[in-house]
């Protein structure tokens, strides 16, 4: 089994798990906190690995998954700028939004 010490890492370690779930979903302003919260975290791309591996649903790496897939329905708010930057945060070393 694969490491989850990244999991320390992450800014959100000390916050309620509750924000990337059910607060998330009902509460489209809290969202655009959570993304960024997300976009500057330094273990994003081990989170959203994680989430996608294990068909996790909620917010992983500053997506929203359902079931390990990228959800529409609570990633509708992220604009054309938003994803450059959530894929670009993903994939290009030293990159920050």
């Amino acid at each position: 089994m694969k490491s989850q010490a990244w999991k320390n890492k992450g800014l959100c370690i000390t916050l309620d798990t509750e924000i990337f779930f059910d607060k998330y979903e009902d509460d489209v302003g809290l969202r655009e906190a959570v993304d960024e919260l997300c976009s500057i975290c330094p273990v994003r791309k081990e989170c959203l690995a994680a989430g996608v591996s294990r068909k996790e649903s909620g917010v992983w790496g500053g997506v929203y998954l359902d079931q390990g897939k990228i959800s529409r329905e609570f990633n509708n708010h992220k604009k054309n700028k938003e994803w450059f930057g959530v894929w670009a945060g993903m994939t290009m070393d030293n990159y920050a939004v």
